[in-house]
């Protein structure tokens, strides 16, 4: 970064200046060093990251975990927090996402729901069946105006089982739509629950990919103060998720659903061998985990958004084979160029590369292509 800063003279210059002769006014100089000060003191990335080329490679980029925010959903979070929206949600709009993709050369987006920010997906049931269904319809808009740019995970509300049933089968059948979204809990219940059973029996049938977004759940938000729920409660929900499939049978039970966990499973990566031999004398371990637990969890696959540090990429490859890992941003709460930095200052080899940045999502949800 240049240290020159510019000052924009053209409302704070002397009157009596012409020509060029214009000479930024003694307020105009105090805030171009406000300004000089307030660069100086922003914190610097943990781990330096070589910034994307300039020029994206020929291959395909798919960001396969990018949010969108539809006027529904920004009603339901307007209501829930008395009218008021942070800036994330209020200023998204359409044009936000395509100047994104262009920017960073993304050849498509997989939109989806971020169930993060909100707790209106634990009201009563009709009301909520209609919000999600306008919030469905509204990106399957998105992906049909957009020919070529666009693919969705349609969101369901795992509680309301017999609308989540409703709701799935229009989403993949009439949406046609690339997977279902789901978050990591719902209020007191992780995906194992056996009260969930009925929707995993129906998206195994189907052969469905299944994207978990975390979430905090009831027991554990806001518990250390000036400490966000996303930082830390988020990614020790995805273990939550993963180990409660794991230990109900679930994931040996429906072997034909793809799940895909986000921001590289979490802290998962580094807790499956604490895990492991914590839980050697668990009842009936082998008849979920035959071949041990990480031979199990070694089968989901991961996305990459805000998980391409040097220990976080690190942490999921030790655990997960490239073929397991597929490249995403969490837009707009972090930039594709971070992400992509990240990733490409990593040193893995071009065809890793090529596998995570597109071939692993094509592989899975071959309408991508």
């Amino acid at each position: 970064m240049s240290g020159f800063v510019a000052v924009d003279a053209s409302t704070e210059s002397s009157p009596a200046c012409a020509g060029n002769c214009c000479v930024p006014s003694r307020r105009g100089f105090l805030r171009s060093l406000a300004t000089v000060a307030s660069v100086a003191a922003m914190p610097k990335p943990l781990f330096a990251q070589a910034a994307p080329p300039a020029t994206a490679p020929a291959r395909p980029l798919i960001d396969i975990h990018h949010h969108f925010y539809p006027p529904e959903m920004k009603a339901a979070l307007a209501e829930e927090r008395g009218g008021s929206l942070p800036p994330t949600f209020r200023d998204w709009a359409l044009s936000t996402m395509l100047d994104e993709m262009d920017r960073n050369s993304v050849t498509k987006s997989v939109i989806s729901l971020s169930p993060a920010p909100a707790r209106w997906f634990r009201s009563p049931p009709e009301p909520l069946r209609k919000t999600l269904r306008a919030i469905n319809e509204n990106g399957a808009r998105i992906v049909a105006d957009h020919p070529g740019r666009f693919g969705q995970f349609a969101f369901i509300s795992m509680k309301d089982v017999d609308g989540s049933l409703e709701e799935l089968a229009y989403a993949l059948d009439t949406l046609n739509v690339d997977g279902i979204g789901i978050a990591t809990s719902y209020g007191d219940k992780w995906p194992g629950d056996p009260m969930f059973a009925p929707i995993f029996e129906e998206l195994d049938r189907r052969r469905a990919v299944v994207h978990l977004h975390p979430i905090a759940p009831n027991c554990c938000g806001k518990l250390v103060p000036n400490i966000e729920d996303s930082w830390l409660e988020y990614p020790i929900d995805s273990v939550r998720a993963a180990l409660s499939l794991l230990f109900a049978g679930a994931l040996t039970r429906y072997r034909n659903i793809k799940f895909i966990f986000s921001h590289g499973g979490g802290t998962l990566p580094m807790l499956v061998d604490r895990v492991e031999v914590l839980s050697t004398s668990f009842k009936n371990r082998d008849s979920f985990a035959p071949n041990g637990l990480a031979a199990e969890l070694q089968r989901l696959h991961f996305d990459t958004a805000n998980a391409t540090s040097p220990p976080a990429l690190a942490a999921v490859l030790k655990f997960a084979p490239v073929s397991q890992l597929l490249f995403g941003t969490d837009f707009p709460y972090v930039s594709t160029a971070h992400n992509l930095a990240g990733l490409r200052s990593f040193g893995l080899a071009e065809a890793d590369l090529s596998a995570i940045e597109s071939q692993n999502a094509i592989r899975l949800m071959p309408r991508l292509a």
